[in-house]
């Protein structure tokens, strides 16, 4: 699906550096319109466009990792003692999530058969919520359309990425929202401290099998740190902005070597399939908010089939409350890999194709 630039080392380099510069040209033009998540949302879309347009966009595997260790800790130091008194809220939220997740694998695969005669192996695997890793692996496990599945999953993504600031510049009603934005900022000394140990969990986290390790580790990590009182503050807001540009490009970048043809064809087949999944989650967050009491935009975040860098960091973006958004991610990627063996075993015995 991508065309990553091949050659020597310091060409690499030089295309990262290129597509990191177009991810904050477009990061700073929305800031500049006042657009909401600007940093994650414009760089998404100018290294989409400069990826349609066959430029070789992309960041390498290490450097992604690094910006998702410094987001991880990022996100970690906005916990505190008010996460933990808003624990007893997330069962209800919890429990809508699972029955969103069940009425998407049926819904979505069931539209996307009927309207678009996608077989149903390659549906099944492109409304699968997030965890876009196991599902590109798997893709390549049957016999399914791979690429159209990755293309259609970072079609997700990048929608709810553009979607979501959109509709809260629309309506701007942020007066609910969980901000921690009330707390001090760790200086430079404790916060460098704070992401080098961030960095030296990492392999640990890797040999306990953690799912997204270079961000779900740091990320619990330090919120332990916060929420326990060993420290108090954010971490420098100066460090935030690169990781944004840095993850939003890493989306924008999986458009590489998708010709427009196919981007038509997989808009068409998949579109109505995203927005779909997303007015379902939608309808089901409406509900869980008003029952729970907690800002819809922060549930609608958490349900949202994104993923577990992306959400969390578009949460703290807005304002709301990025440990809650990434606590029911995770628990939605673990539901989802629990219930994938059983998903697809037929399809792995008899044919992704057949009936």
């Amino acid at each position: 699906m991508r065309a990553i630039p091949t050659g020597p080392f310091p060409r690499k380099l030089g295309w990262a550096a290129a597509t990191l510069a177009i991810g904050s040209v477009g990061g700073v033009a929305f800031d500049l319109i006042g657009m909401p998540a600007a940093y994650l949302a414009g760089s998404m879309i100018a290294v989409a466009l400069a990826a349609l347009a066959k430029a070789p966009v992309d960041l390498p595997l290490p450097l992604r990792g690094v910006a998702f260790v410094v987001l991880g800790a990022i996100l970690g130091a906005t916990m505190d003692k008010r996460t933990l008194e808003a624990l007893p809220e997330w069962p209800v939220s919890i429990a809508g999530l699972l029955v969103g997740l069940a009425a998407l694998m049926v819904a979505v695969p069931l539209y996307l058969e009927r309207a678009h005669r996608i077989d149903r192996g390659t549906a099944r695997l492109c409304a699968i919520p997030g965890a876009l890793g196991h599902v590109v692996v798997l893709s390549l496990e049957l016999d399914v359309d791979a690429r159209r599945v990755a293309i259609l999953h970072t079609l997700r993504l990048a929608v709810l990425l553009t979607l979501i600031p959109a509709a809260v510049a629309l309506s701007g009603d942020m007066k609910d929202a969980a901000a921690a934005g009330d707390k001090p900022t760790l200086d430079w000394p404790t916060a460098m401290a704070l992401v080098a140990a961030s960095f030296a969990i990492v392999p640990l986290a890797r040999r306990l099998r953690v799912p997204a390790p270079t961000f779900i580790a740091p990320m619990l990590f330090v919120g332990t740190l916060s929420m326990t009182g060993a420290i108090h503050g954010l971490m420098p807001i100066e460090l935030l902005w690169p990781t944004l540009i840095a993850s939003g490009s890493v989306v924008g970048a999986r458009f590489a070597g998708t010709t427009p043809p196919y981007m038509w064809q997989s808009l068409k087949a998949g579109l109505g399939g995203i927005l779909l999944a997303i007015g379902l989650m939608g309808i089901l967050s409406w509900q869980v908010s008003a029952i729970a009491g907690l800002p819809f935009i922060q549930v609608w975040l958490a349900y949202a089939p994104g993923g577990f860098d992306a959400m969390p960091a578009l949460a703290f973006s807005l304002g709301l409350d990025p440990a809650f958004v990434a606590g029911h991610q995770l628990v939605r990627f673990l539901a989802i890999s629990a219930a994938i063996p059983f998903l697809f075993r037929p399809l792995k015995a008899g044919g992704a194709g057949e009936p």
